[in-house]
């Protein structure tokens, strides 16, 4: 009875809707997977930067020491313009 009602063309419908259906699901994985590995990416980035800002003031705090200046850096008080990373956002 289905036969008669849709034809050969309805059992190629319920072929090709599954198909179809499966091979959605799997471009929105893979999409949905490459999302997530940006933001981890991007996450990883702001630490590097963040950490790197840190060994910076250090490394200034240390030469201060080394020249015999007394005076304390703060974090990013005097940290050259160029080396500042806040705001920094890493490209995708």
């Amino acid at each position: 009875m289905f036969d008669s009602v849709f034809g050969s063309s309805g059992s190629l419908v319920l072929v090709a809707v599954p198909i179809a259906l499966v091979v959605g699901l799997w471009v929105w994985f893979l999409i949905n997977r490459a999302s997530v590995r940006a933001n981890e990416q991007v996450r990883l980035l702001q630490e590097i930067a963040d950490q790197q800002r840190q060994q910076t003031a250090l490394l200034q705090r240390l030469a201060g020491n080394a020249r015999g200046d007394q005076t304390p850096l703060g974090d990013d008080d005097e940290l050259n313009p160029a080396l500042d990373f806040k705001g920094f956002i890493p490209e995708r």
